[in-house]
């Protein structure tokens, strides 16, 4: 596609993600698209057999990802803003999405609204392994209620734009 590779800021969490879906299996279900982890999710995942549902909530960002939709990987755009990136946000339309697999492996929260996260992060708490929250610096989302709740959390802190690995049935620390 010839593109620019997004900011290394929004690849912080590579690491952790790539930790996560190695140490579980399972589908995968990630909450917004990105250049660092949709192919990474998309490269694991195929090589795993496991199944990849992609998601975002902008028409035109998701289609640059397209290519690589498969049996096994699947997208899907929520309709959250009217105008396909701000205007009038509907973020339940987030709860329509998610349910079509009993128990996942891996959830990867780097969604929009950021707001909307620690709704999804409680949403769930009891249908995966292991969730993958990115940007959990950012004292807006309101994380850290949500967070404290988990019985296993682990804060990857390597860079200045965290990611944080929650879970109640897998010690995330012994990861690291």
């Amino acid at each position: 596609m010839n593109r620019q590779l997004a900011d290394a800021a929004y690849g912080t969490h590579m690491a952790p993600l790539l930790t996560a879906v190695m140490a579980t299996r399972g589908p995968v279900f990630e909450m917004g698209c990105g250049d660092y982890s949709t192919p990474l999710l998309h490269a694991i995942c195929k090589a795993q057999d496991r199944f990849l549902l992609s998601s975002d909530t902008s028409r035109d960002w998701i289609s640059l990802f397209l290519d690589m939709e498969s049996v096994y990987h699947k997208f899907k755009y929520v309709p959250v803003y009217k105008n396909d990136w701000d205007a009038d946000p509907n973020p339940s339309k987030w709860d329509e999405l998610g349910n079509e697999v009993e128990r996942w492996g891996v959830v990867f929260i780097d969604h929009r609204p950021g707001e909307r996260r620690a709704i999804d992060i409680v949403r769930f708490a009891n249908k995966a392994d292991i969730i993958v929250v990115h940007d959990t610096e950012t004292a807006s989302y309101n994380y850290e209620p949500v967070l404290n709740t988990f019985k296993y959390r682990y804060n990857y802190k390597r860079y200045n734009v965290y990611t944080t690995l929650v879970s109640n049935n897998i010690d995330v620390q012994t990861l690291f």
